[in-house]
C-alpha cells in the first residue's frame, strides 16, 4: 500500500475518509499527520473497510503496486543478462587535491543555504490552505469546533434544567396563590416594622458620594403585640381559616369518579380556598359608607364598630392600610385565585 492515493486528497476529504473509518481526532491532526494515521489505520483493519466504496481505490491494485513475489522474480532477459561477463572499464585517478582554506565569508556562505533549506522544510510542513474554497472549509471546521464547545460548556452549567424546573413548579395554582400571599405579607411587614439608625456611612469627596443613614428593623417590636396582632389577624383571615374550610369542603375529591387521577385532586380545594378568603376580608375589613339619604341630616349620628372578633379596630386598621392595595388589594388577591383555580380546574377535564 501507499500513501500515494491519500496525499493528493484535500484535508477536508481526508477528514471525511477519517470519520468514516471512525478515526479519533481527525479534527485536530495537521495534514501530514492525518495521512500517516489514517494510513496506518486502514492498514490494520483491511479487512472491515476494503469491502467499502470509500475507500476501493485505497485497496485497489493500481495503488498496490506489485506483489512483492512478483517483484523479486526476475524476468528471463535479466536471468540471461546476468550471465554475461561484465565490461571491465578504464580506471581513472584523480588527483587529490588539496582543501580550501575556509574563510568566515566562505562559512557565512556555505551555512545560508542550510538556514534557507530549513525554513522551506518548515514551511512545507505547515498546512497552508491554497484556495478560497479551502480558507472557507477551514472557517467552518473553526466554527463548528467552536460551536461545539460552547453547547458543551453550557449544557455543563445546568442552566437549562434550571429553567424547565422553575417553568414546570411555577405553572400551577399552588404557585400562584404562594405568590400572591407572599406579596401581602411582605407588604404587611415592609409597612408595619419599625426601623431605627444602626450607623451613618462615611462620605467619600473623591467619589461623590455622601454621608448615608442606615437604618434596620427594630428587633424589640417582635416582643410587642403591636407585631403579632396584625400579623396573626392577617394570618388567620388570609390563610389558615380558608386552608382549614378548604380542607374540608374540597369538591376536588367528588369530581369525575368515574376517572379518578391523583393529578385531577387537590388536598386543599383551591376555589374554596380563594372564596373563603374573599368572604372573610369582606367581615374584617371592609369599611361601610353612610348612607346618602342620611348625609345632611341634623341630629343624625352613626356609629359602625370597625373591631373583628377578639382584634380591636386599631388592629384591623393597621392591616387594612398596610396591605399592598389595602382592602381592594386582598379582594383583588382573592379574585386571581379563584380565576385560575377555574382555569385550571377546565384544563384537566
Amino acid at each position: 500500500m501507499s500513501t500515494t492515493w491519500l496525499q493528493r486528497k484535500r484535508k477536508g476529504e481526508l477528514i471525511e475518509l477519517a470519520d468514516r473509518a471512525s478515526l479519533p481526532d481527525a479534527h485536530e491532526m495537521l495534514k501530514d499527520d492525518l495521512v500517516d494515521a489514517l494510513f496506518k489505520h486502514l492498514e490494520d483493519n483491511e479487512p472491515t473497510f476494503a469491502k467499502q466504496s470509500a475507500f476501493a481505490d485505497f485497496y485497489s491494485r493500481s495503488t498496490r503496486g506489485a506483489s512483492p513475489v512478483k517483484r523479486e522474480r526476475s524476468s528471463p532477459s535479466e536471468s540471461f543478462t546476468a550471465l554475461l561477463p561484465s565490461k571491465t572499464r578504464r580506471r581513472t585517478l584523480v588527483k587529490a587535491t588539496e582543501p580550501e582554506k575556509t574563510t568566515p565569508e566562505k562559512a557565512l556562505i556555505t551555512r545560508t543555504p542550510q538556514a534557507v533549506s530549513r525554513v522551506q522544510s518548515r514551511l512545507s510542513q505547515v498546512d497552508i490552505p491554497a484556495s478560497p474554497a479551502q480558507l472557507a472549509e477551514v472557517a467552518d471546521q473553526s466554527f463548528q469546533a467552536a460551536k461545539t464547545k460552547a453547547t458543551e460548556l453550557w449544557h455543563q452549567t445546568k442552566i437549562e434544567e434550571f429553567k424547565e424546573l422553575v417553568r414546570e413548579n411555577a405553572s400551577s395554582v399552588t404557585t400562584i396563590q404562594l405568590l400572591v400571599l407572599l406579596i401581602e405579607a411582605t407588604g404587611l411587614q415592609w409597612n408595619t416594622l419599625q426601623t431605627t439608625h444602626v450607623f451613618t456611612s462615611p462620605s467619600v469627596a473623591s467619589l461623590s458620594l455622601d454621608a448615608q443613614t442606615i437604618h434596620l428593623p427594630d428587633p424589640s417590636i417582635l416582643l410587642t403585640s403591636d407585631f403579632w396582632a396584625p400579623v396573626t389577624l392577617w394570618s388567620l383571615t388570609s390563610w389558615v381559616l380558608p386552608l382549614l374550610f378548604s380542607y374540608f369542603f374540597n369538591l376536588t375529591l367528588r369530581s369525575n369518579t368515574k376517572h379518578k387521577t391523583a393529578s385531577r385532586q387537590y388536598t386543599v380545594d383551591p376555589l374554596t380556598f380563594n372564596i373563603v378568603r374573599a368572604i372573610l376580608a369582606y367581615s374584617a375589613y371592609y369599611v361601610p359608607s353612610a348612607s346618602a339619604a342620611l348625609i345632611g341630616q341634623p341630629g343624625t349620628a352613626t356609629t359602625v364598630d370597625l373591631s373583628w372578633g377578639p382584634f380591636a379596630e386599631s388592629t384591623v386598621r393597621v392591616v387594612r392600610t398596610n396591605v399592598p392595595g389595602q382592602y381592594y388589594g386582598l379582594q383583588i388577591g382573592a379574585v386571581v385565585g379563584v380565576l385560575y383555580s377555574i382555569y385550571d380546574a377546565a384544563l384537566k377535564k
